[in-house]
């Protein structure tokens, strides 16, 4: 091979070296750009969604953090047992749909919920330790409902069912005063009262609502 061959060899790869630095410096630049509009593009998207307005969510569960990442309010259609102060778990007796609140130490301290069981809707509050408050609705026709306000030493409570209508307070014994007084227990109420007096004896669950007299009259009669 001549050096004049030699030379135009080396000159044709110098020319093809060139145009692959060219060629692969536009990809490079294609790729950057590519990048840029894929992170703009999400950007732009990720704002979309959290300015967007839905018609409609339907979701089993919907969880509310804070800053820290601590629970705050939950809607679910499967509410789990309440977590008091200490980490005792309170359990619900029942399943329970709505909505509950949780205090800054992701403590349950009340919600709006209605039950399975015996399907009432009630709105409750609660200290860290134990329930407070108490509204609920029953669901038959009677329109049952009462409101409740206690500590660990007694209650006042407003309450409207078969009964009659009633404002009751109470101790740590059971009913103290009660406006207007309830004389006879409903034959329903009667014999619940009964069965429960059964199966739990000496609790006073009936004192606890009504006078020891109405209560007395009932567990006398037949």
């Amino acid at each position: 091979m001549s050096i004049a061959d030699l030379e135009r060899r080396i000159l044709a790869c110098e020319q093809e070296n060139a145009r692959l630095h060219k060629r692969l410096a536009r990809q490079n630049r294609a790729w950057a750009l590519g990048l840029l509009l894929i992170a703009g593009g999400g950007a732009i998207a990720g704002g979309s969604i959290k300015d967007a307005i839905f018609d409609s969510v339907r979701a089993r569960e919907v969880v509310v953090v804070d800053g820290k990442g601590v629970v705050r309010a939950r809607l679910s259609g499967d509410l789990p047992d309440a977590v008091m102060a200490g980490g005792r778990v309170s359990k619900r007796g029942s399943k329970a749909a709505g909505v509950m609140l949780y205090d800054e130490e992701g403590i349950e301290r009340g919600g709006y919920v209605t039950q399975d069981v015996g399907s009432n809707v009630m709105l409750t509050l609660d200290s860290k330790y134990r329930q407070s408050a108490l509204f609920v609705a029953g669901p038959d026709e009677s329109q049952a409902s009462a409101l409740g306000l206690w500590n660990k030493g007694g209650g006042i409570e407003m309450r409207s069912d078969g009964n009659g209508q009633r404002l009751s307070v109470t101790n740590k014994s059971g009913v103290v005063t009660q406006q207007p007084v309830i004389t006879t227990l409903s034959a329903a109420t009667c014999a619940s009262y009964k069965d429960i007096e059964k199966k739990f004896p000496g609790e006073r669950s009936c004192q606890a609502r009504f006078t020891d007299a109405a209560c007395q009259a009932c567990f006398d009669s037949p």
